[in-house]
């Protein structure tokens, strides 16, 4: 841990030169658009106090709405927008250079795979003795049981900063850091937001309040600050969303002594400390390897996983290109659809039709002529569904042959058990026999957004589905759902929630297997196989 601390050290040169007077708050986020946008932009525009966001990863882990980029690409991509949206804010924005490795349900996983709880608490006691804030603010919480329970990303945050309040104060803790002019620091004032303005005792952050100019409000300087965030599909959120451009409320959950309430003022009560100079303090580099297949092993897993031959693909694209990657690596004929083919062309040309990842999302045409892909599927064709979110699906009416309701719900732990509900299904056997270690070496997660039953009503997911795979994680089971096939008539449909496209671009032999399964079954749509011979 030394060894670390001084790292740090050599990686962060502080200048820290007295100046005039001021106040300082500073936000944790776990992951960029995380942070409170608002209430920054609020002290900084209107009282003129330093404000800045420590981010505990750079969100590589996530999804990107606006192209193909993951891991580390999108990391970076990601950390531009937090840069875009700072100076939109008035704040600056740094990192602590944890790894996101995907959504997690508890901080006892996090806490491991980002080297221990003390390695993360020491990083952001080192960031607060730098930066000095008076207040400290986060949306995070440490919740860690249902069905309140935060990202165990979020819970880590508000582990560590509720720990940090104290330990940043402590000469004895990692003393190693007290250089260069570096000291012990004792935050004054620590915050949780409520999302639940009814409680006792909150402050209150009127964002309705305009600026200097007197036109432009802190609402609107948050929301164009959010808005930088369009890997995350931010800029799609509604100008009216009082979740996102509402007043902020505050519950104080620390403090070193006791404070007036004034104004619903987060500095009440505080007494003005010397400003520091801060500028030549640099964000800690995300030090970790992110999993790659080499060309020679590329060249072995494209001779020894099959393919059924004859195979036409027509693939509705949205903003991954994975699946068209994997198609050309392994020579199988596909067509993209663009809006026009998806409402003219004869469909049953395709033996297989795959709509890619949140279709129904990005892709308005699949929404309205919907039932030209059911009534190919009903004619003989294999309809393959990649995941959507709950918003993208559960308000469009019937969009699936028999009802599916989507939820939150998904297994987390990438080496959860695997078990085969089906094990003759076709899925599992032809042309690749599926096995036990082919569900090994997944990346990030099992399966997102799985469908379910709506609790409290009578919405339910079809039992007409054939559930294929069983998983969950560690003491937390969810149904048994990643994977539904039907007949449909003549043909079949399918839903995949499985994290699929993630293990496809790495190349992950037992994904491609599985993949090339699904796209090889034989319907009794003979015309669609005579019409490419």
């Amino acid at each position: 841990m030394k060894k670390f601390i001084l790292a740090l050290l050599l990686l962060f040169p502080v200048s820290i030169l007295s100046q005039e007077p001021s106040f300082t708050i500073l936000c944790i986020a776990a992951h960029p658009d995380d942070e409170d946008g608002a209430a920054l932009a609020y002290y900084s525009y209107l009282y003129g106090y330093d404000a800045y966001t420590v981010f505990y990863t750079r969100g590589e882990g996530g999804q990107n709405e606006i192209g193909p980029e993951l891991n580390d690409k999108l990391g970076r991509l990601r950390e531009q927008e937090c840069y875009d949206a700072a100076k939109i804010q008035g704040t600056k924005a740094y990192f602590l250079g944890e790894l996101d490795f995907g959504f997690s349900k508890t901080a006892k996983e996090t806490f491991k795979i980002w080297g221990g709880e003390d390695s993360v608490l020491a990083r952001i006691v080192y960031m607060i003795r730098v930066l000095r804030p008076d207040v400290v603010i986060t949306n995070h919480d440490t919740i860690t049981t249902k069905p309140d329970r935060q990202h165990g990303n979020h819970q880590a945050c508000g582990i560590t900063i509720f720990e940090a309040f104290d330990k940043a104060a402590d000469y004895r803790y990692h003393p190693e850091q007290l250089v260069n002019g570096i000291e012990p620091w004792q935050l004054k004032k620590l915050f949780f937001r409520s999302f639940d303005s009814t409680k006792a005792d909150l402050y209150k952050i009127d964002i309705s309040k305009t600026i200097s100019d007197g036109k432009t409000t802190i609402a609107e300087i948050s929301r164009d600050a959010l808005f930088q965030h369009k890997t995350q599909g931010m800029d799609k959120v509604s100008k009216d969303s009082p979740f996102f451009f509402g007043n902020r409320f505050y519950q104080l959950v620390r403090s070193d002594r006791m404070y007036p309430l004034e104004g619903d003022d987060l500095f009440s009560g505080l007494e003005h400390n010397m400003k520091w100079n801060t500028n030549d303090l640099k964000s800690y580099e995300t030090m970790y390897s992110y999993r790659t297949v080499s060309a020679e092993d590329s060249l072995k897993i494209l001779n020894e996983v099959k393919v059924a031959p004859y195979r036409r693909i027509g693939l509705v694209k949205t903003y991954d290109n994975t699946i068209e990657n994997i198609l050309k690596a392994f020579n199988v004929q596909y067509d993209t659809l663009s809006p026009l083919a998806v409402e003219v062309w004869d469909l049953n040309r395709y033996s297989t039709i795959i709509l890619d990842i949140r279709a129904y999302l990005n892709r308005p045409d699949v929404v309205k002529f919907n039932k030209r892909f059911l009534k190919y599927a009903e004619g003989g064709g294999n309809l393959l569904v990649f995941y959507n979110k709950p918003q993208d699906w559960n308000e469009k009416g019937d969009l699936a042959p028999y009802p599916i309701y989507i939820s939150s719900e998904r297994v987390t732990e990438e080496d959860a058990e695997v078990k085969v509900l089906v094990p003759n299904h076709t899925f599992f056997n032809n042309p690749n026999v599926i096995n036990d270690s082919d569900w090994t070496g997944w990346i990030q997660e099992r399966n997102i957004y799985l469908p379910s039953d709506r609790p409290g009503t009578n919405i339910k997911t079809s039992s007409e589905y054939q559930r294929l795979l069983a998983m969950q994680d560690d003491d937390d089971p969810v149904p048994s759902t990643s994977l539904l096939y039907a007949g449909y008539k003549y043909g079949t449909y399918t839903y995949c929630s499985l994290a699929l496209y993630r293990q496809l671009k790495i190349f992950h032999k037992g994904a491609l297997k599985l993949f090339m399964n699904m796209i090889s079954q034989k319907t009794s749509n003979e015309r669609s196989i005579d019409n490419i011979r």
